[in-house]
């Protein structure tokens, strides 16, 4: 607990710095009325204002490794004295297995949401103005707020632990449930979550207003399409003649070469439903690998 009270200690010296300079600079910038009302320069400010942090994203994706990093300090110990068998002094000392299992599960688990509620209130301040900017539902954002933290960290506890009582190897443990966690918060991320609802699907004239909220959302695939959303076989040739200037789209040559905007995104208000079903497939996941851990040491271990 005190190496994870450390590492959230490191975090809060690497963010709090930061996100006091972003907020200043959100403030200075006036960009809380471009959310509200966007008129005039709020497209430049807003966009020097991403370009000013972009390279904080970097570090975003590098903290993903905290929470599994977390989860396995905290349950580790638990492993290593089964490994010693240290346990068996606390069994012979009229205490039964079943409170010794669930006092220690019970120190742990507190130690794991409580470093969860340490982690999520800290990324949630620092995020503040790039969530009012551009949402949370973007990946390396998804993540780090909301509920689902929590069960990150219990799924990571729960999957050393679970490893840990059947091989009763602190180190081996700790490696395949690295190993483990990476691969499925990997997976998650990247394939399944965003399949959680089917994403909307939007198709509009070049030229006129798509659709709403679109910046906040998690946007899947964005790009020219004909009108029923299909990929154009020939777009380079249109862009070449509709072309007036290097960033510029005649609108009506384009129209009348058949080409549309074309958005596939998860919209901003789905933030909860996904934190729900992705809090529900970790969290469901911890529970039975934490059942299978307690069956195993009241019946396989001596």
């Amino acid at each position: 607990m005190l190496v994870a009270a450390l590492v959230l200690g490191l975090l809060a010296a690497l963010l709090v710095p930061t996100g006091l300079h972003m907020d200043s600079v959100y403030a200075h910038d006036h960009l809380a009325a471009c959310v509200t009302q966007p008129k005039g320069n709020c497209g430049i400010a807003i966009n020097s204002f991403d370009h000013r942090f972009e390279h904080l994203g970097g570090l975003l994706a590098w903290l993903n490794l905290v929470p599994g990093l977390l989860g396995i300090l905290l349950a580790a110990p638990f492993v290593l004295e089964l490994e010693h068998g240290t346990f068996r002094l606390a069994w012979t000392q009229s205490l039964t297995r079943r409170r010794w299992l669930s006092t220690k599960l019970a120190l742990i688990g507190f130690g794991a949401l409580a470093a969860a509620l340490g982690m999520t209130v800290l990324m949630t301040w620092w995020r503040a103005p790039l969530d009012h900017l551009h949402g949370r539902m973007a990946q390396n954002v998804f993540d780090f707020e909301g509920v689902v933290p929590f069960a990150y960290i219990v799924f990571a506890v729960a999957l050393v632990i679970a490893i840990g009582v059947v091989l009763r190897r602190t180190v081996l443990a700790i490696g395949l449930a690295s190993i483990g966690y990476l691969a499925l918060r990997l997976s998650v991320q990247t394939w399944i979550r965003q399949n959680y609802v089917a994403p909307v699907r939007r198709v509009w004239p070049v030229g006129q207003p798509g659709p709403g909220h679109l910046d906040t959302a998690w946007n899947l695939q964005s790009g020219s399409s004909d009108r029923y959303g299909h990929p154009l076989a020939n777009a380079d040739t249109i862009f070449a003649t509709c072309a007036r200037g290097p960033t510029r789209l005649d609108s009506a040559c384009a129209r009348a070469h058949g080409i549309y905007n074309l958005a596939v995104f998860q919209p901003a208000s789905r933030f909860w439903l996904f934190q729900g079903i992705e809090t529900a497939i970790f969290g469901g996941l911890a529970l039975i690998l934490l059942a299978i851990a307690v069956w195993w040491t009241q019946k396989r271990v001596s």
